[in-house]
């Protein structure tokens, strides 16, 4: 049973980090500490969008944040975590083979839809 309760959370840790921006956020907050609009400048996206997943990831305990004045800072509550989506980065990475074989099945493909007209 123990077992069982740590995937589950894992599974929720996971499932937050289910959306590219959140993964970004993660990867801009790597080893600082950045408000809303250096986040939302950085990124190219809107405030808002920004403002909605730092409070996915606030609400699951991935960022914390930090007043000073009228200034929000927000940075990673284990830095760790940043870590941890750069090993991923290996899970990825597609496999030298299966590139190799899906380029050259595009190649024979447009060879092959060329000569059709």
């Amino acid at each position: 049973m123990p077992k069982h309760l740590v995937a589950i959370e894992l599974a929720k840790l996971f499932g937050v980090l289910a959306h590219p921006l959140r993964v970004e956020i993660v990867e801009e907050l790597r080893d600082r500490e950045l408000t809303v609009n250096d986040l939302q400048k950085g990124l190219s996206v809107a405030h808002a969008s920004v403002s909605q997943h730092l409070a996915i990831l606030r609400s699951n305990r991935v960022v914390i944040e930090r007043r000073e004045g009228r200034h929000v800072y927000y940075h990673l509550r284990n830095p760790e975590m940043a870590q941890a989506v750069a090993i991923f980065l290996s899970f990825v990475s597609p496999d030298t083979s299966e590139s190799d074989r899906i380029l050259s099945a595009i190649k024979s493909a447009k060879s092959q839809w060329s000569q059709d007209k």
